[in-house]
This record gives structure tokens, C-alpha cells and sequence, in this order.
């Protein structure tokens, strides 16, 4: 079967929007979760743009779809569980792209064990609010 899923792709170092562009140019359905900062430049702020997940980008495609996605401009690998391809449910994609469309300064935090692990809202409407990440979502 041919099932359209999401996968997490690595890219090499700063190549995010060489791969996304590629990839969407080629018909692929693709999304770089992006987070807004300020940066300042001489004496003027302005607002830019970085990947919320470095040298990262997810791919949906099936699996057959994969062996081109390998073979793009910027590609590093794919990322696995063990030796299985890591497949994101929609719902996820989903979750990303609604925190990031009412949140456009959120921020990822890496870390391996988070089921259970108490976390706060460091910034925004909802600072100072905590909450347990559940198992699973």
C-alpha cells in the first residue's frame, strides 16, 4: 500500500529552506516549523525567522516517495526509532503548526525523557502556568 505519512527528515547544517524549497518545488507536501525573534542589526531591531528545530524539516510522502527525498539538495537522513524510519502522526503536525501560529516566539527544548516531566510556560499570555506532559502526545 501507498500511504501518505509524515516523516522527520535531518538535513545538513543551516540547509532547513534549501531542502524545503526543493522538496516543494518537486510536489512534495512539506513544513519547516519556524519560530519569530528579534534580532537587532546595527541599531535596528527587526523580526526574523529560524527553524524551531535545527537542521530539521518533516516530509509527507510514502515510502516509495522516500528514495527521492534522499537524493535532494541538503538531505542528511532520515530519522529512525532503532532501525525503523520514524513515521509523525498529522495530529502532531497539526499541534505544531496551531502553537505556532498563536505563539510565533515559542521554542523547542531538547530532551530525550519527557513523559511526566513537569513543565511551565515561560513567556506570553500563559507564563507561569505548569503542566504535565502526558505519555504519548
Amino acid at each position: 500500500m501507498n500511504y501518505y505519512r509524515w516523516y522527520a527528515v535531518y538535513t545538513h547544517f543551516t540547509q532547513e529552506n534549501l531542502l524545503l524549497v526543493y522538496l516543494i518545488s518537486q510536489g512534495y507536501e512539506a513544513y519547516l516549523p519556524e519560530r519569530r525573534f528579534w534580532e537587532t542589526v546595527g541599531n535596528k531591531r527587526r523580526i526574523a525567522y529560524e527553524p524551531l528545530f535545527k537542521c530539521h524539516l518533516f516530509v509527507r510522502t510514502t515510502q516509495a516517495g522516500l528514495q527521492k527525498v534522499k537524493q535532494a539538495p541538503g538531505f542528511s537522513h532520515l530519522v529512525r526509532h532503532g532501525k525503523y524510519v520514524a513515521t509523525i502522526p498529522e495530529s502532531h503536525i497539526v499541534k505544531m503548526k496551531t502553537v505556532l501560529y498563536y505563539y510565533e516566539d515559542a521554542t523547542s527544548v531538547s530532551n530525550n525523557d519527557v513523559d511526566g516531566v513537569t513543565v511551565a510556560v515561560v513567556s506570553g499570555h500563559l507564563t507561569g502556568m505548569t503542566g504535565i506532559l502526558p505519555h504519548g502526545e
